[in-house]
């Protein structure tokens, strides 16, 4: 998948975190930063379904990015990483 986006793609402006809570921007933003990292299966009916980020790439991408993750910051974007597998993986 390739995702390359910014929280500014998503509208939201350094003062105006509409949609975002301010103390969850930074998670939003490492998040962003390795959204390309998924791991993915393809399913017997042609669809593909992601299982998870990869969290070597993962861990690389936000070293690269200088990003510092400590325990509370990676649990809550474990939470970002489950509902958006959750969304990518809906079946219409």
């Amino acid at each position: 998948m390739g995702i390359d986006l910014t929280v500014e793609d998503l509208g939201i402006e350094d003062d105006d975190h509409e949609g975002i809570w301010p103390d969850h921007v930074s998670v939003v933003e490492a998040f962003l930063s390795v959204a390309t990292q998924w791991r993915m299966v393809g399913l017997a009916d042609g669809r593909s379904m992601a299982t998870g980020l990869d969290y070597g790439g993962v861990k690389a991408g936000l070293e690269l990015a200088e990003i510092e993750v400590t325990p509370a910051f990676w649990a809550d974007l474990q939470l970002i990483e489950l509902g958006a597998r959750r969304a990518m993986n809906e079946r219409t």
